[in-house]
């Protein structure tokens, strides 16, 4: 069986990023996440005896034409994509494109797809199957039986005229059982983030899930669901090892959920990492309310070189309205103790919640020069269908866009707030990227913390970056 997996031409201002984002969008640059998913998938799908190639369009640079020519050459018997919800119209193009050229079966995933499972086999004719929630974990069994899908829980799929649903079907306890991503078949020096200091730079998940209800937030609630479910620490030093030995890794960035929630597992990963003598800086996500000086320790003696927090807003209203379940004091006071100890703190900004005003948004902002991490993250609020945002948002007639394509970032906010038009948050991320990197107190901050010529290239690099991203949200 010849399965392909795709990630097909995304038009629009910058790049389009489906794979792998909780915060889904066009970037101004190709500093693309890895679709670890999707390296899964290629795994699992070996393991039962399937040919499986990749193509990525918005790496390779493939327009639908050449797409289509290289597609053909691969002669699939299936294709499988993940979806999201700004891409979606592009998506369905693509695929009946795809359906046409090549007659494959079309098996799709995404939160987008798996919101609207039947809703969007009814809108494209060419999708034969949606898998909904978590995917990969689910692709080798449902290629196994692709004759024969009654029995197939977690799918809804067509079936001639009807469209027939076998529920939700579960999601893997045990992750030791899973095989390691397929890093070959879906290259991983083709995917790198700005923020880099080392390369061989990789991404890897030792653990799927989060056990917090943050009222906009994606994956949690749409994908991988609100039960972390944790792979053993020989299970993630296994990879580790692999990579180290087979790629030569340097950097490792840990994209969980949230990395930090198990103290006493964090402390066992960062001694492990020393007793194995495994010679890498990593970064991940964390929350303010579940570090502590301890744990910090132990991070930075293994060479953990960033965490990422979400701060989301300035407001203790809002931050409470979201279900942040945290106070502009304990964001403070848990950045403070990140940079004590020689950790840099990325902070993650939102605009555009419902619950947002000029006041605010303003509070944000300076919030985030208060608090002055070292990198920052500013998005605005998408509420992605799937989310309790999302529902708040419908019920309560607030939803501006259109059209799900202006979902990616470019269009600005998708919903109404408190006292703003549309048009005045058009261009809230350039200026709050301006206001925030171009301080003085800030360009001082970051001079004094160069240590090597890896930081010195990846301040520059992503000096380059900022301007990109400036100039396409202007």
């Amino acid at each position: 069986m010849n399965v392909l997996i795709i990630n097909p031409p995304w038009p629009g201002k910058g790049f389009g990023t489906r794979s792998q984002n909780r915060i889904i969008k066009h970037r101004s640059d190709k500093y693309l996440q890895y679709p670890i998913f999707l390296a899964y998938s290629a795994a699992q799908l070996k393991e039962t005896g399937c040919n499986v190639s990749y193509i990525d369009s918005v790496i390779q640079d493939l327009d639908l034409d050449q797409t289509i020519s290289e597609v053909k050459k691969k002669n699939p018997d299936i294709i499988f994509m993940e979806t999201t919800t700004p891409s979606i119209e592009a998506d369905y193009v693509n695929l009946t494109e795809l359906k046409n050229a090549t007659n494959a079966k079309i098996i799709v995933g995404g939160p987008h797809v798996t919101y609207f499972h039947k809703k969007v086999i009814e809108d494209c004719k060419a999708i034969d199957i949606v898998i909904r929630h978590e995917f990969d974990t689910k692709i080798a069994n449902v290629v196994s039986n692709i004759n024969d899908l009654n029995n197939v829980p977690g799918i809804t799929f067509r079936s001639g005229d009807d469209i027939i649903d076998n529920g939700d079907g579960e999601l893997p306890d045990n992750l030791d059982t899973l095989p390691l991503p397929d890093r070959e078949t879906v290259p991983w020096h083709w995917y790198v983030e700005a923020w880099y200091s080392r390369q061989p730079f990789m991404n890897m998940m030792t653990s799927r899930g989060c056990p917090y209800h943050c009222a906009f937030c994606l994956w949690p609630q749409i994908m991988n669901g609100h039960k972390q479910r944790f792979r053993s620490i020989d299970n993630v030093i296994h990879e580790l090892k692999h990579l180290v030995n087979q790629y030569g890794l340097k950097e490792i960035n840990i994209d969980d959920g949230t990395f930090t929630t198990n103290k006493k597992r964090v402390i066992e990963f960062c001694q492990r990492l020393r007793k194995e003598k495994l010679d890498l800086i990593w970064t991940c996500n964390g929350r303010v309310d579940n570090i502590d000086d301890e744990m910090l320790i132990e991070m930075k003696k293994s060479g953990c070189k960033m965490i990422r927090f979400g701060v989301e807003s300035g407001s203790q209203e809002v931050l409470n309205k979201i279900k942040k379940g945290l106070t502009l004091e304990q964001i403070e006071k848990g950045i403070s103790m990140v940079k004590k100890h020689g950790i840099q703190a990325l902070g993650g900004f939102m605009f555009g919640f419902p619950y947002d005003s000029k006041k605010t948004i303003e509070q944000t902002i300076n919030f985030a020069k208060k608090l002055s991490p070292d990198q920052v993250q500013f998005s605005i609020n998408m509420c992605y269908p799937g989310t309790s945002l999302y529902e708040y948002a419908i019920e309560n007639n607030l939803l501006l866009a259109g059209s799900f394509k202006e979902f990616d970032m470019t269009y600005g906010p998708v919903v109404k707030t408190v006292d703003m038009e549309r048009a005045e948050l058009e261009h809230v991320l350039s200026k709050a990227y301006r206001e925030f990197y171009f301080r003085p107190g800030y360009i001082l901050q970051t001079l004094l913390h160069l240590r090597d010529i890896d930081e010195i290239r990846r301040v520059f690099r992503s000096l380059k970056s900022l301007l990109n991203t400036i100039k396409l949200h202007k």
